[in-house]
């Protein structure tokens, strides 16, 4: 198992798929702030609520990536994924938060 997640991160191209989804998750984020629902005050309030949210997210992976941090310092493009992940996961957060309190709401 361990190989295998060894051979994953030290490959560029995971690292270039997992930056594609970044962005993807990013430009989703944004298409719905600048959304018709977005601007209104409901949509204003479900994104500050979703943001909270990917924000303690945020502590909660950095802090488990910093236990990563020896192993991931082996290899550049292993650092690289490394913190590219803690980002996509950030961004996946923020994204399913946000779907989940816009149908709950």
């Amino acid at each position: 198992m361990m190989e295998w997640v060894t051979t994953l991160f030290d490959s560029r191209l995971f690292m270039r798929i997992n930056a594609i989804l970044g962005f993807v998750f990013l430009g989703l984020f944004v298409y719905y702030y600048f959304s018709k629902e977005g601007q209104d005050e409901r949509g204003r309030r479900l994104i500050a609520e979703a943001s909270l949210i990917a924000y303690a997210a945020l502590f909660v992976i950095l802090n488990l990536f910093a236990y990563t941090i020896p192993w991931c310092m082996d290899n550049t493009v292993r650092m690289a994924n490394g913190l590219q992940l803690c980002y996509t996961l950030f961004l996946f957060i923020a994204d399913v938060a946000l779907w989940i309190l816009r149908k709950i709401r």
